[in-house]
């Protein structure tokens, strides 16, 4: 019995030997066999008891497990990147493949049903007291209904989004194959309506345009003549695209990325000056700004659910929207007939492409 113990313990006295020196410099291998052969562990010593050859046990053994832990027995590795933290600079995606990463995305969603809350903030007159514009705000029920064009090239989209207040409808604004509207009723009752891409639509504060651009969830297509130009931050890309419309119209939009979801969480759009009048120094105009708070998956698909939209007018006037979204689906398509222009009962209707016809 006693011949087979001796065995076992000289035994594991050599696995320590080969985990110490596998694991540890050369230093603290020779610590821990000085304890292996003078303490009570050791065959030799099984039956004595050493106070100082235990401590000296206990100092190696934690030294060793320790610097193992750390990786002491070979050179030092970069850990990997943390879940949701920037890659390493050599990682660094470029114009193009950000572009497709971002359109393989858009292209996901085809269409976009969903019930919606919307909180809208707008001036409403001025307020003699204080000489400044009043501005009201409405908490509304309602819907957002989106379609988007088979391709390209297949005319524009289809955006509708209304609110409701007690059931009562008070507030929408939409776009349909040939006119947009904006449709406000509290105190006003007045619908500013439009040819579709005309130049009514461009002035109008919170234009559907505008609206489908803040939702964030269309293509990014450069063109030949588009300027883009990417910056990689820590944990974020910026991508600064200029284009130039048919009509000469200037727009720069700027859109910043998530770098660990690849998914916008920033739009800026701004109306650039004509390049003579940048020359002789006139400034753009800003449009908007929308900031994509939160996503959530439905079912393969990443959607944002959670905006906060500041729109800006050619005056001066800022309209603020809170958008949260709810009950998203993305395989109901809405009917053609929602995105059909028809005046509301009794509101009054200005047509802003009426002196442009």
């Amino acid at each position: 019995m006693r011949h087979r113990r001796a065995m076992g313990l000289r035994a594991l006295s050599q696995r320590r030997r080969w985990v110490a020196r596998a694991a540890c410099p050369p230093v603290l291998a020779a610590i821990y066999e000085h304890w292996l052969t003078s303490s009570q562990w050791h065959p030799a010593n099984r039956q004595g008891q050493s106070t100082r050859s235990a401590r000296w046990g206990a100092l190696a053994l934690g030294l060793a497990v320790a610097l193992a832990a750390g990786g002491c027995a070979g050179p030092m590795v970069r850990p990997a990147c943390p879940v949701g933290r920037s890659e390493p600079a050599t990682s660094v995606l470029s114009a193009p493949q950000l572009v497709a990463a971002h359109n393989a995305w858009a292209d996901s969603i085809a269409h976009l049903w969903s019930r919606a809350r919307l909180t809208l903030n707008f001036p409403k007159g001025e307020d003699a007291n204080r000489g400044s514009l009043k501005r009201e705000t409405y908490d509304l029920d309602g819907h957002v209904f989106w379609v988007k064009p088979a391709s390209p090239a297949g005319g524009p989209d289809a955006l509708y989004v209304h609110g409701q207040v007690m059931g009562q409808e008070v507030f929408s604004v939409g776009a349909g194959a040939e006119r947009f509207w904006l449709w406000i009723r509290p105190k006003v009752n007045t619908v500013w309506t439009g040819r579709r891409g005309g130049a009514g639509e461009r002035r109008l504060v919170l234009s559907p345009s505008d609206l489908a651009a803040a939702l964030g969830m269309e293509r990014i297509d450069l063109g030949p003549d588009d300027r883009a130009d990417l910056r990689a931050y820590p944990d974020q890309y910026v991508l600064s695209r200029e284009s130039r419309g048919a009509d000469g119209r200037r727009t720069m939009r700027r859109f910043w990325f998530d770098r660990a979801t690849l998914r916008p969480i920033r739009i800026d759009l701004s109306d650039l000056p004509a390049v003579a009048s940048a020359k002789a120094g006139a400034s753009g105009r800003r449009i908007l700004m929308a900031e994509l708070l939160k996503y959530q998956r439905i079912g393969r698909t990443e959607v944002c659910v959670a905006y906060r939209v500041r729109f800006y007018g050619e005056g001066g006037e800022e309209v603020d929207l809170v958008l949260r979204l709810d009950g998203v689906r993305l395989d109901k398509k809405p009917s053609p007939k929602i995105f059909e222009f028809r005046l509301p009962p009794g509101a009054k209707e200005e047509d802003l492409d009426a002196g442009n016809l």
